[in-house]
């Protein structure tokens, strides 16, 4: 069943239609999700709960979505970019308590932590970008979507997409080739 079709289902209240919407999309929409949590404490815990609001917000904006500006999936992940970028907003670093307990750290773990320490840097920097930049960003390196799609989900021109992407890549480099 073609999703124009169970959406018009869903928004007349069938719940066997939105479940199956839901199961088309859920495992992509983690994924998604998931991509971005990789940095956080419990990052599979943090992907579910971010699925789980996505889809909620989904369900809740359905009747918002016009088939003629863009296709289903482009829309869902328009929705899910903002819901992550939102979400991002709220999150505040964790504080760590270091006590006098001297610890043993294999030089693989010391490479794992500065990495992760500079994957932190980098997704505070992204975070403080305008949210449209922060859009195209979290779209093309973590939802995998094209430019084209890209554009076509925030309506902005395929150049322009490419020439912003790309210039803050060129800053977060210049930025981070220090650390």
């Amino acid at each position: 069943m073609k999703d124009e079709k169970l959406i018009r289902r869903t928004l007349r209240g069938d719940r066997a239609a939105a479940d199956e919407l839901i199961s088309r999309y859920y495992d992509e929409i983690y994924r998604f999700a998931y991509r971005q949590s990789m940095f956080s404490n419990d990052p599979k815990s943090v992907a579910q709960d971010l699925t789980q609001e996505i889809f909620i917000s989904v369900l809740g904006s359905l009747y918002t979505y016009n088939s003629k500006k863009a296709g289903f999936r482009t829309w869902l992940y328009h929705v899910a970019g903002s819901r992550i970028i939102d979400s991002r907003r709220k999150i505040r670093p964790d504080e760590v308590q270091i006590d006098d307990t001297q610890i043993y750290v294999e030089s693989d773990f010391t490479i794992d932590i500065q990495n992760k320490e500079l994957l932190e840097k980098i997704e505070k920097y992204i975070k403080s970008q305008p949210s449209n930049l922060q859009r195209i960003l979290r779209l093309h390196l973590y939802g995998d979507m094209t430019f084209t799609e890209i554009s076509k989900l925030t309506g902005t021109p395929e150049s322009t997409v490419k020439t912003r992407f790309y210039r803050c890549i060129k800053k977060i480099r210049e930025e981070f080739e220090r650390v």
